[in-house]
């Protein structure tokens, strides 16, 4: 089933707005050094990405780290706490 199409420009109307260039063929080697170029810009751009990642992953791990000492600590002190009032309370049972 064919549908007509509204608004189109039959293809054999169509004129190119320029005339067909032919491209420059490009050496091999300037090819290569194109290519790498662009792949020491890329490779530049991901090692700047991946120190950025380090920084901020390390910034985090620290934070992480001490709220984790200050609660480890916290624990502590409240687990000491709890074993000296068991002692107290034994104390008493036995008196």
């Amino acid at each position: 089933m064919n549908v007509p199409a509204q608004n189109c420009t039959p293809l054999e109307d169509m004129q190119p707005d320029t005339p067909a260039i032919p491209r420059k063929a490009i050496s091999p080697n300037a090819a290569i050094r194109n290519l790498q170029a662009e792949l020491t810009q890329d490779l530049s751009a991901l090692n700047d990405e991946i120190g950025g990642f380090r920084r901020q992953s390390n910034d985090h791990f620290t934070k992480f780290r001490s709220q984790i000492q200050d609660q480890h600590h916290a624990v502590h002190r409240r687990l000491t706490d709890l074993a000296l009032v068991i002692e107290r309370l034994a104390k008493r049972l036995d008196a």
